[in-house]
């Protein structure tokens, strides 16, 4: 990623409250519960007791859901022993430590849907039916629900106030939607909800991302391992809310010696941060980054616009007393960079046009 993103607290955090709250004080103790399920359970959290209970009378489809899942799993809950409920309890926490996941920090280790289907065929049905609805309009889009959460509409433009560079972190090639828009850019579960469980409606694990990053490039693709081999393949991952300042520099090398042999096949990209070496290769294969890069370098619009832009102010301007020398140009570009990097995607025009001086072709 060229940038994190910062965190905000939002009352949309209720519903992740609500789950830690369901796994550990009603499904983790349900061994030890007297009787069976009951809205008593959920006395300790009244919200969340008035969510239920409307659920129980609701005729709703995702109200009925989210009721019947909880009160079906705790059941489940009642017949595996200590060691199966330790384990469950060990792989909901370190499924939704997001930042240790990326991080890949000894001792947490995540458990999908596949592993948790050998280790308990009927909990991995309901807990994977539930968990999958939970981050949509069939349950937190009902009116119980954001009257005390509120919305995914009201959590971006929160977001956006906060998070105003106006760019994917994960490019830093396209727009994100901001306050001034009506409408709203996808949310990525930059952990695959169809991979892991327990951690759909995390909001650490919630990250708005451009269309082509979200939609054409990450996909279902999982950041934590190294394709195709999901066993032995665990990998580092960016963290998009690490409070790390974090930067890549981006270094071009063309090979060739005239414009018009500017294409992805003639253009080198390196990639480095120190200490981040394996983060970069996750996120160069999550996102497409060198490919889209070298498009990027290489389009009629872009790369190609920026050479002959510089070349032509350079010659158009020699006699006059705007003249200035490519050295010149070069410097003005670096220093409107370092202020805005992001801006007339400047992090890649830079390095870009220094390749082209480079190679003679700014002369």
């Amino acid at each position: 990623m060229l940038f994190s993103y910062t965190y905000i607290t939002h009352s949309m955090e209720k519903m992740q409250e609500y789950m830690d709250y369901i796994f550990h004080e009603v499904w983790y103790k349900a061994m030890y519960t007297q009787g069976g399920f009951s809205l008593e359970l959920f006395n300790a959290k009244l919200e969340l007791k008035e969510i239920m209970l409307d659920f129980f009378n609701s005729s709703t489809e995702g109200g009925d859901l989210f009721y019947r899942s909880v009160e079906e799993i705790f059941y489940l809950f009642q017949k595996i022993d200590s060691t199966q409920t330790n384990q469950l309890r060990a792989w909901y926490e370190a499924n939704n430590n997001i930042e240790a996941l990326c991080a890949n920090e000894e001792g947490v280790s995540p458990v999908t849907y596949n592993e948790l289907k050998k280790f308990h065929k009927p909990l991995h049905d309901k807990i994977k039916k539930l968990f999958k609805n939970l981050y949509g309009k069939k349950i937190i889009g009902l009116k119980v629900v954001t009257d005390k959460i509120g919305t995914i509409d009201q959590h971006y433009q929160a977001f956006m106030s906060e998070n105003t560079k106006g760019k994917c972190p994960c490019c830093g090639l396209n727009g994100l939607k901001g306050i001034y828009h009506t409408k709203r850019e996808a949310y990525d579960h930059y952990l695959p909800k169809g991979t892991y469980p327990f951690n759909s409606i995390n909001f650490k694990n919630l990250v708005p991302l451009c269309h082509e990053c979200n939609s054409s490039y990450k996909l279902e693709k999982n950041p934590l391992y190294v394709v195709p081999d999901p066993i032995e393949g665990r990998r580092k991952a960016f963290y998009l809310y690490t409070d790390d300042d974090i930067y890549i520099k981006i270094s071009i090398h063309l090979n060739l010696t005239r414009k018009d042999e500017i294409n992805p096949e003639n253009i080198e990209i390196d990639f480095s941060a120190d200490g981040y070496e394996e983060e970069i290769e996750t996120w160069k294969e999550v996102f497409g980054i060198e490919e889209r890069y070298k498009a990027e370098c290489s389009s009629e619009n872009e790369g190609l616009d920026w050479l002959e832009q510089i070349t032509d102010d350079l010659y158009n301007y020699k006699d006059t007393d705007r003249a200035i020398t490519k050295d010149e140009a070069l410097d003005i570009l670096r220093k409107a960079k370092a202020r805005k990097p992001f801006a007339e995607k400047r992090f890649l025009k830079l390095p870009f046009l220094e390749a082209c001086d480079t190679m003679g072709l700014l002369d």
